[in-house]
């Protein structure tokens, strides 16, 4: 019988420094474009067909002692059974049981009373937070795991009373009125969000300048128009930004998924000039970023960095014109997330959820 190991406890593997090897057996063209990975993981490919088909010649690049992946586990298996004497495991579920993978990160912002966590999705670099303050608890762009999060929030002390989604998320399920359902809580959503369209009433909107309350603290709302036009911010006084998906700690978001000509594009991105530059630039160099993504990969510590170290790692902050800004940004970008139109319906409640519109890795940066 093949061994297999979930994901919680494969990431528990490699987080404690006791690596197994990791190989994956899919086609390399699959394995190039998204894998398991992190800081201090690396996934080597080895495709099953060099395994299973003879000459079998690919079989002796199987580490004894591995852990195999691919998309579902299926193929994973077949291999890990033709090579009974290697004593391999099946990471169980494959990639796709990876991508529903949710680790809790506590941030220090330095303001008293109140606690922030960061919960990662190292299979698709989504970032979720936590915000407990007085046993009450914000969510903030949750993923598709309701149950998670009420119970991290209980971890801590706290009864989630609000969620709060900071834009129509195009590169990944929204979680939020799901989760606000589970909790009894507040689905919250910009007011932008509602002029954009959806099939649904959340229980309040949030506009720029106004304030959530959790506990005892004042959270401040900030547009951050640019990726989207309903993009949106909290601000934690002075010490810390959630920047949803408009700035990234190496990156910045693009701004061609809402509005799809290069015209209107060019516009958003004059657009998100402004705001990097008024909203988010113009606080403490030693404020810290709290964005919406980073790469995908299984993190030892929180992504929250200064603005100052922002700065350094994204040379186009400092272009000062926003033709400029916007020539660059548009020059280079990815190609736009898998199923990104479908995803838009998913989270404006025109159609139902399907998770397998989630695959690969954030597509939401520039870069």
């Amino acid at each position: 019988m093949v061994r297999t190991v979930d994901p919680e406890t494969l990431a528990a593997e490699l987080l404690s420094g006791d690596r197994p090897a990791l190989v994956d057996v899919r086609p390399a063209a699959d394995a190039a474009g998204w894998t398991l990975d992190g800081d201090g993981v690396t996934t080597v490919n080895v495709p099953a067909v060099g395994v299973l088909d003879p000459p079998h010649a690919a079989a002796d690049q199987v580490p004894a002692g591995s852990v195999l992946v691919c998309t579902r586990g299926r193929m994973a298996t077949a291999v890990a059974q033709a090579l009974p004497e290697k004593d391999l495991r099946v990471l169980d579920g494959g990639l796709r049981a990876w991508i529903g993978l949710l680790l809790p990160h506590r941030v220090d912002v330095g303001v008293d009373g109140l606690t922030v966590l960061q919960v990662q999705r190292p299979g698709r670099g989504c970032l979720s937070y936590v915000l407990v303050a007085d046993g009450e608890a914000l969510v903030v762009d949750p993923a598709p795991h309701p149950d998670a999060y009420v119970a991290l929030a209980a971890e801590h002390g706290a009864r989630i009373v609000g969620v709060l989604d900071t834009h129509l998320h195009a590169d990944h399920l929204s979680g939020a009125r799901a989760l606000a359902a589970a909790a009894d809580a507040r689905h919250v959503v910009p007011a932008a969000t509602v002029d954009r369209g959806v099939a649904f009433t959340p229980d309040a909107t949030v506009a720029d300048g106004e304030t959530l309350t959790l506990g005892a603290h004042d959270l401040r709302v900030v547009a951050l128009p640019g990726h989207t036009t309903d993009m949106t911010g909290l601000l934690v006084g002075d010490r810390a930004i959630l920047s949803g998906d408009s700035l990234f700690a190496d990156g910045i978001a693009r701004p061609d998924l809402e509005v799809g000509d290069l015209e209107r594009s060019r516009a958003m991105a004059r657009t998100l000039h402004a705001t990097l530059r008024h909203q988010i630039l113009s606080l403490p160099g030693d404020a810290i970023l709290l964005g919406g993504h980073a790469h995908p990969g299984l993190r030892a510590g929180a992504v929250a960095p200064t603005l100052d170290a922002v700065r350094a790692a994204v040379p186009e902050l400092a272009l000062a014109d926003p033709e400029a800004f916007a020539d660059e940004l548009l020059r280079a970008m990815p190609p736009r997330p898998a199923n990104y139109e479908a995803v838009i319906e998913a989270n404006a409640g025109r159609t139902d959820p399907d998770p397998e519109l989630e695959s690969g890795g954030n597509s939401c940066s520039s870069r």
